[in-house]
């Protein structure tokens, strides 16, 4: 057998998924898959003790799909990444999930992997993080109670991805004065993760930026901002220089640490570019 005995839980309503979520002991959560089987064999393979439950979704048809009213996008936790890809709902500023997604894995993958699997597996290289924290998206975690919580996707990161209740979905809103952009080196040419990923989103008046957010993910500690970036950016306008600029306000310690001089490199390569795509569309 692949994996260890477990008793597979499969509720078909948010609320009788939080329900067990906050009553089954020793259990995980399943999503896509892509994550949890292959950790569960692995640790068999070594010995380890597993989940002795598993909290699978796949019939919650409420955690499902995506829309778009009064100017915020909802993505539902079970929404698969090639759904997101591929649906047009995500527009303006927002559109750069399509790009998220595009970079995440491969096709098969992506048709299996879902958006709260991504946001919330705690692996800290995963690609979603830096981007719902530059959006300042909203992440809807729902109690046995049915009430829900909603938690800034930085303060989620910020407490290391930990989930008390049921995560559901994430809200983003959108304005027509935003711009975004997103950068991801994979790690090597043979296993497609990301070494670094940056994601850069401003509302611009004009030239000037403002309101700017800088998701970052180094790959060694879960998703942050850099807000000495963030702060310099709001003082600035657009210009051709910009970017090259922008390189000598950094947060140094995000990107340093433990990270080789071609990863320093690559960190700066990908915030100059993603800096001046902004600034030339304005």
């Amino acid at each position: 057998m692949l994996l260890n005995p477990l008793t597979l839980h499969l509720p078909e309503t948010r609320l009788e998924a939080a329900r067990l979520y906050k009553e089954l002991e020793d259990s995980r959560v399943l999503a896509g898959g892509t994550f949890l089987l292959n950790s569960m064999k692995l640790l068999k393979t070594k010995g380890t003790r597993t989940a002795r439950n598993i909290l699978s979704l796949a019939k919650v048809d409420e955690l499902k799909g995506l829309d778009f009213q009064d100017g915020t996008l909802t993505i539902r936790a079970m929404t698969r990444i090639n759904e997101l890809l591929s649906s047009p709902l995500p527009q303006g500023h927002v559109r750069v999930l399509h790009t998220v997604c595009r970079n995440i894995s491969t096709n098969p993958i992506r048709n299996m992997a879902t958006v709260g699997g991504n946001l919330t597996c705690r692996y800290t290289w995963t690609e979603m993080g830096s981007v719902m924290i530059a959006l300042d998206a909203g992440m809807h975690f729902l109690g046995p109670d049915g009430k829900e919580d909603v938690i800034a996707a930085e303060d989620f990161f910020k407490n290391g991805a930990r989930c008390e209740k049921l995560f559901t979905h994430v809200t983003i809103k959108t304005c027509p004065r935003s711009r975004s952009a997103y950068r991801r080196v994979k790690k090597t040419v043979h296993v497609d993760v990301p070494l670094l990923a940056v994601c850069v989103k401003t509302d611009l008046n004009g030239k000037q930026w403002y309101n700017t957010r800088v998701g970052i993910n180094n790959g060694t500690a879960f998703a942050q901002r850099d807000r000495t970036l963030e702060e310099f950016l709001n003082k600035s306008r657009s210009s051709p220089q910009l970017g090259a600029e922008a390189l000598e306000h950094l947060t140094g310690i995000i990107y340093d640490t433990r990270a080789s001089e071609y990863k320093q490199h690559m960190f700066r390569v990908s915030l100059r570019s993603a800096i001046e795509e902004i600034s030339m569309s304005s």
